[in-house]
């Protein structure tokens, strides 16, 4: 399914005409009534519902501000008021490249709001439709917060039950807004299906049903297949599932419509190479560093990628480089990363040497825990007798750390071993710094007969130093080479 929504979804922005990024400013009320106030904070967000759905050259969005509309990446930008003449309202729209702010439309009308505001869709996009209320009572109610009201009046009104279950799960009432989720969707009268989609969406989260909501963002995309923010959201949940080439598409969904997203570039090249395809990221990862701003990053982007993929030259090379780029950005973590890099090419004296730049690095920067930091490295590449030397002579700050790792190394058979449980820690774990629980459910697996699930979790390397139980990190390399040597 979410495969055929980025086919879909590409294949219009290939052959289709060139996306427009329509950003509704708030409508101005000049008429001097207040009982038309309503218009200001609610008509730009029902001009760009009806645009939601539409053609898929259009991808519409309501904010607050110019700095929002052009955060949105928008190429047209549409304002507009209301006043009262003799004969009745009057509304102006003027829409204008957002780029030259020159005027692309002027829209003029003479009818009441709900009408001049389908006018102003259409012209924008003639395949607009309809708002999903045509009950003005029942549209003022719900722009003035009034949801129970507007959906008594209009029960097919999906705008006011999904503004009513947003109002209250944000007010903490999560069963309440899930109760009316399952109400809305009860309504066959339901206009809008964005607006079903949408509240599929909710209903799912407040249930915490991840195969509905999968299935419910999936139906969403399909009919709004230009929104970034959505996209962005499915790569991000197929990278967690550890769907990693799908998430890729998705991030290359994403930058076909905005490709100087340059953070997307990043998050597209790790999924590339936790996907094992490290010339994609490669290529990916040097767009982003192409910016002078993300060069030191890049780099050691750069060498992550390589490093999950056992190309541990390559990787020394781009974290030494990124250390040079810039020493502070990851705290000398990257030497950390290079050491490791030199003892996997089996170098295990210049390794110590990188290590021992990394440790001056740490003391000048007056961290009390580098007599841990050694002996972790220590523990990790095979000494263990000096490791426990070094932390059984440790005074100072860096004592209760030196005790509580001495008593787990003491006794590693209380390292967490139940396969349910390492499993629930490992998919929850983000997929470029999951090494501990990675191995250590491999471990299990493989205690159990599991060997095929087990070779598949350590097909790519656990990355060095990443976040994780800092008490337990010493362990991530010895099991992992050894589940190895095991799984051949």
């Amino acid at each position: 399914m979410l495969s055929a929504v980025i086919a879909c979804a590409a294949c219009s922005r290939s052959r289709g005409p060139e996306v427009q990024r329509v950003a509704f400013l708030p409508f101005e009320n000049l008429s001097g009534d207040t009982s038309l106030d309503w218009i200001t904070s609610a008509g730009s967000r029902m001009v760009s519902d009806e645009l939601l759905g539409g053609a898929s050259h259009t991808a519409p969005a309501h904010v607050d501000a110019i700095r929002d509309a052009y955060a949105f990446g928008a190429t047209q930008l549409v304002h507009g008021y209301v006043e009262k003449r003799r004969q009745g309202f009057h509304f102006e729209f003027l829409v204008e490249d957002a780029r030259t702010h020159k005027t692309l439309q002027q829209v003029a009308s003479d009818a009441e709001p709900l009408p001049s505001f389908d006018q102003l869709a259409r012209k924008i996009d003639p395949n607009a439709h309809a708002f999903s209320s045509t009950n003005a009572e029942a549209v003022t109610a719900w722009a003035k917060g009034e949801f129970e009201k507007a959906v008594t009046l209009d029960p097919g009104f999906g705008a006011a039950w999904s503004s009513w279950v947003q109002a209250r799960a944000a007010a903490g009432d999560r069963q309440g807004a899930a109760d009316i989720a399952s109400r809305a969707l009860g309504q066959k009268s339901l206009q809008s299906q964005v607006d079903r989609a949408q509240l599929e969406v909710v209903s799912a989260s407040l249930r915490q049903d991840e195969p509905a909501q999968e299935r419910a963002l999936s139906a969403l995309a399909q009919l709004m297949p230009h929104d970034l923010g959505l996209l962005g959201q499915l790569a991000t949940r197929a990278s967690n599932a550890r769907n990693f080439p799908e998430a890729a598409r998705y991030y290359q969904a994403i930058l076909q419509e905005a490709p100087e997203d340059i953070e997307v570039w990043n998050q597209l090249g790790y999924v590339q190479a936790l996907a094992g395809d490290l010339e994609s990221a490669r290529k990916s990862l040097e767009r982003y560093g192409s910016d002078p701003v993300h060069a030191a990053n890049a780099l050691d982007s750069l060498g992550e990628a390589a490093f999950l993929n056992g190309k541990f030259s390559d990787a020394e090379k781009y974290f030494l480089d990124a250390h040079a780029k810039s020493s502070a950005l990851l705290a000398g973590s990257d030497l950390l990363k290079a050491a490791y890099s030199r003892w996997l090419q089996g170098d295990l004296p210049g390794a110590d040497k990188l290590f021992s730049q990394y440790a001056a690095f740490r003391s000048a920067q007056k961290d009390a825990l580098v007599p841990w930091r050694q002996a972790v490295w220590e523990y990790s590449t095979g000494r263990t007798d000096a490791a426990v030397a070094r932390l059984s002579n440790v005074t100072g700050p860096a004592e209760n750390v030196a005790r509580a790792q001495l008593a787990i190394w003491k006794d590693p058979s209380k390292l967490p071993q139940d396969p349910a449980a390492l499993k629930q820690a490992y998919e929850r774990a983000a997929p470029a710094t999951d090494g501990l629980p990675r191995v250590l459910y491999a471990a299990a697996l493989a205690k159990f007969g599991r060997t095929d699930e087990a070779k598949k979790l350590i097909a790519q390397w656990p990355l060095p130093g990443a976040e994780t139980d800092p008490l337990l990190q010493s362990f991530v390399f010895p099991k992992y080479l050894e589940l190895k040597r095991e799984l051949k």
